[in-house]
């Protein structure tokens, strides 16, 4: 078949849509990955300008990918007549058979054509409503968050959805939902890693976000302060960016905890990502409990399982239904002392590795990509 898959946020790379499109051609599909420039900041305004409004056409791992025009800021009418000019003429000239469609803004909300299946993979409302400033807030409304995302699902053939909540409000739109999880890509499950390349100590435990308002950072760099009165070398590795590092770069000054915790900043390369995971004890994966963390599926949990680690996790839905017997819950208390007790029982948590690998091997991308064709191929006309 002949599809387009397009991008929710194409700032960030290896995103479920990413995996999804790559996937779809190794098991024989032709697939176009649709991206865009999202908005620039003023700075160099005119050269972003330019930037922005060129179209550009090239292949990645076999992917087709068209990065299209759009104006820079919002100009959600002027984007959207832009958006389904470009697309109809990919729809024409590729002859696209379907559309998978990850869209939740008004700009680009996808034209009528071929059979639309919309992959609902976040609440993105939520998002706004929890974490998101008044001026975010304003903007979701103004690119039509909720009208783009309930048009597309009455829209749909089909919709795929991640996770049972995210279902349940998919249903009220359109009755022919599948529940499709996240998953890990299977290089990993088949991969030797070197573990000297990096050496963390015996009681390590790494943190990979993207450190926003929900993960917890604070509360995380105080439990160890705590533990280290009785666990001298131990060691947090963090991973990535965001509006916490700064703030937890102070309270590793303040508590003295520069020979525990080590900031990595964001790692783009995956290989190298899953090397530095790979070096330490334990993984975590503390997103605070709320519905837009219950409504997601982690993709960290399926990485950390592929590689047979203990985690240590929120009690989050969508992971507790994984039931998968690497990870320690624990209960988001204000005195951290539940964090603490997991972190003390996650060092001497046992983890069958083949086990794991076999539980992980059927949520593999390529396996994720075959149940999404055959979905396709059964609901088209």
């Amino acid at each position: 078949m002949n599809l387009v898959v397009i991008h929710p946020l194409p700032s960030r790379s290896n995103q479920r849509a990413d995996q999804i499109a790559r996937s779809l051609v190794k098991i024989g599909n032709e697939v176009h990955l649709i991206l865009w420039d999202v908005p620039y900041p003023t700075k160099l305004f005119f050269k972003n300008f330019f930037k922005s409004m060129s179209y550009k056409e090239y292949s990645k791992e076999g992917v087709f990918i068209h990065k299209i025009r759009r104006l820079p800021f919002f100009f959600p009418i002027v984007n959207k007549l832009m958006f389904k000019k470009q697309l109809k003429d990919i729809y024409e000239k590729y002859n696209i058979d379907a559309v998978i469609s990850e869209s939740y803004i008004n700009e680009t909300l996808p034209p009528e054509g071929p059979e639309l299946f919309y992959d609902f993979v976040d609440d993105h409302e939520a998002y706004a409503k929890f974490y998101g400033s008044k001026v975010y807030q304003l903007a979701f409304k103004l690119l039509a968050v909720n009208k783009t995302i309930v048009t597309q699902l009455k829209r749909s053939k089909s919709v795929i959805v991640v996770s049972d909540m995210i279902k349940n409000y998919a249903k009220k739109y359109n009755s022919n939902v599948y529940k499709i999880t996240n998953g890990v890509e299977s290089w990993v499950l088949n991969k030797k890693f070197n573990r000297k390349k990096y050496d963390f100590g015996k009681h390590s435990l790494v943190y990979v976000s993207g450190f926003d308002y929900w993960s917890n950072l604070p509360n995380l760099l105080y439990s160890i302060n705590e533990l280290k009165k009785n666990i001298p070398d131990i060691k947090l590795v963090l991973v990535g960016d965001g509006f916490q590092i700064p703030e937890g770069k102070r309270i590793v000054e303040e508590l003295n905890l520069k020979e525990n915790v080590i900031f990595f900043g964001k790692v783009v390369d995956r290989k190298e990502l899953f090397e530095i995971v790979n070096s330490c004890n334990v993984c975590l994966n503390l997103s605070e409990k709320n519905p837009r963390q219950d409504s997601a599926s982690s993709v960290k949990i399926f990485e950390y399982s592929a590689l047979g680690k203990p985690i240590i996790s929120t009690r989050l839905r969508e992971v507790e239904l994984l039931k998968f017997p690497n990870i320690i819950f624990y209960k988001d208390k204000k005195d951290n002392s539940d964090l603490i007790r997991a972190i003390r029982a996650s060092f001497n948590k046992k983890v069958n590795l083949n086990k794991m690998k076999s539980l992980v091997k059927k949520y593999t991308w390529e396996n994720i990509a075959k149940e999404i064709e055959e979905i396709i191929r059964e609901n088209k006309k």
